[in-house]
C-alpha cells in the first residue's frame, strides 16, 4: 500500500514537472512576436499603405496625428491577426516558425471568448502599460503574461508538450496495471483469514 503511494506521487511529481517544462519560456515567445511584428509591417506596407495612398487619404488624421487612417487602419490589423491567427490555429507565423501553440489552461479548445481577452484585451492591457506585463513570463512558474492571465490560457513548446502526452498516457497505463494488481491482491486478502 505504502509503495503504490509513493509511486502515484512520484508519477504527479513528473507531471508536473513535465507541465512546467513544456510552458514556453520568455525569450522564444518575444522571438516569435518580434517575426509576427514584421510579418505584420510587410502586408501593411503591401496592403495598407498602397491603398490609402492610390485613395488620396494617407494622410488624413482624426485631431492628431497618431489618429491617422494608416495607425488605424494597422491598428485593426494586428488586433485581427494575432484574434484570427490563435483561434483558428492556435499559432501566429511567429509562433509556427518557433514551433509555439497556445492552449486553455483547462485542456479544452480555445473558445474565441478566450482567444479575443488574451489576444485583443489581454494586448490593450499591456502595451498601454509599456509591454511590462509581458515580463511576469519571466517571474511566474506557469510563464504566464497577464495576457495569459486574462485569456485563461499558456503558451506551449509544440515539441515539449507532444513528449508530456505521450509520457502522462505511459503513467496512466503503468499506473491503470498497478491498481488492478492492487485490486487484485486486496481481493484476493480479503478472502483469506
Amino acid at each position: 500500500m505504502e509503495e503504490h503511494t509513493v509511486t502515484v506521487r512520484k508519477d504527479t511529481d513528473y507531471i508536473q514537472q513535465l507541465k512546467f517544462m513544456s510552458h514556453s519560456s520568455f525569450f522564444p515567445r518575444f522571438i516569435s512576436y518580434l517575426i509576427d511584428i514584421l510579418v505584420l509591417w510587410g502586408v501593411s506596407q503591401l496592403t495598407i499603405v498602397p491603398l490609402l495612398t492610390v485613395f488620396g487619404v494617407r494622410d488624413v488624421f482624426f485631431g492628431i496625428e497618431a489618429l491617422s487612417l494608416e495607425n488605424i487602419a494597422t491598428t485593426l490589423l494586428y488586433f485581427i491577426y494575432f484574434t484570427l491567427m490563435t483561434y483558428f490555429l492556435k499559432q501566429t507565423l511567429g509562433k509556427m516558425i518557433l514551433g509555439i501553440s497556445v492552449v486553455s489552461s483547462k485542456g479544452t479548445k480555445l473558445t474565441f471568448s478566450q482567444v479575443f481577452f488574451r489576444e485583443t484585451i489581454g494586448r490593450i492591457i499591456s502595451n498601454f502599460l509599456l509591454y511590462l506585463p509581458y515580463l511576469a513570463v519571466l517571474f511566474t512558474d506557469a510563464k504566464i503574461g497577464l495576457h495569459d492571465f486574462i485569456g485563461d490560457t499558456y503558451a506551449v513548446n509544440n515539441k515539449y508538450k507532444e513528449y508530456t502526452e505521450v509520457i502522462q498516457q505511459e503513467i496512466r497505463e503503468d499506473k491503470a496495471e498497478k491498481l488492478q494488481e492492487k485490486e487484485e491482491y486486496d481481493h484476493v486478502s480479503q478472502r483469506n483469514f
